[in-house]
């Protein structure tokens, strides 16, 4: 199935950057709600939400999708809210909708009107090479606002999926000593092949007081209050999952410890890799037997 037509909504300079890259393929792209961005003169920049829609075989939605389930996420504020649901309901049969994921009833909804859905969440190629400029970006964040070298760390990973083992192959030769948390038995395995000390609930009472980092990449509490407790005042936490997140907002203050919220790191620190990433993972929609 050739796609060539595109219509990118919304979002941050990762979709600038990913209608770059699929002009360059030959692609006929159309942006609506987009960030300012010096676009080629050929990218269409459409006034209107039906606009933007008409002819586009496929639909970039952004990541993340929106930020309360109702609008559109559109980074900065010059352009007016744009509801999800004006987007669906617009939407025509055959229109393919490209998002990093969605929720259930939006899928089926959207399979009610013969428009499928590809989640590029569940590509190995794409979340591989995000993984990568996660933990890339992570770095750039600790370096920046940790007062100690990384040489004396000791850090405790809550998690080691995608995001977690790009974190902990990339961290863990600079850091003094690299724990993990990880319930699922082979990734437990695995990251005690790559150098890292698996450690269970037990072991929180020995493994915590010597933390000097504590990275989450879980969105569900990992450690109770009872165990923030014990780890060091000194301790910096960085939480990058997504929403609900691994700590409460309140962190910093209930604990007085450092505490880092930072999601959409590839989006911040490397828009123009992360957009041709979803440029590239968009061009295998085909293969994808969409």
């Amino acid at each position: 199935m050739a796609i060539s037509s595109i219509a990118i909504l919304g979002g941050d300079l990762r979709q600038c950057y990913c209608a770059e890259y699929l002009l360059s393929l030959g692609w006929q792209a159309t942006c609506f709600h987009t960030l300012d961005f010096p676009y080629h003169g050929k990218i269409r920049l459409a006034k209107s939400l039906a606009e933007a829609l008409a002819n586009a075989k496929v639909v970039l939605a952004p990541t993340p999708l929106s930020k309360d389930n109702a609008l559109l996420y559109q980074a900065g504020s010059q352009h007016p809210s744009c509801p999800l649901a004006e987007i669906w309901d617009s939407m025509s049969p055959g229109q393919i909708l490209a998002v990093h994921s969605i929720r259930e009833q939006t899928a089926r909804l959207l399979a009610e009107k013969n428009c499928p859905v590809f989640q590029f969440s569940q590509s190995e190629t794409f979340t591989a090479g995000n993984s990568y400029l996660t933990a890339e970006g992570l770095l750039s964040e600790i370096i920046r606002l940790t007062p100690f070298s990384l040489a004396s760390a000791n850090i405790l990973l809550l998690g080691y999926g995608r995001c977690g083992s790009a974190i902990g192959n990339l961290l863990h030769p600079l850091c003094r000593t690299a724990y993990v948390v990880e319930w699922d038995l082979s990734r437990r395995a695995q990251a005690e092949k790559n150098g890292l000390t698996p450690v269970a609930a037990a072991d929180f009472p020995k493994a915590l007081p010597p933390c000097s980092l504590v990275i989450n990449t879980i969105p569900a509490p990992v450690l109770e209050p009872g165990q923030l407790q014990r780890v060091p005042g000194s301790c910096h936490i960085f939480d990058i999952a997504s929403a609900p997140f691994g700590f409460p907002a309140d962190t910093a203050e209930k604990y007085l410890l450092p505490y880092f919220r930072i999601p959409g790191i590839p989006g911040r620190f490397a828009p123009a890799d992360a957009g041709q990433l979803i440029g590239k993972t968009i061009e295998r929609i085909s293969d994808y037997g969409l």
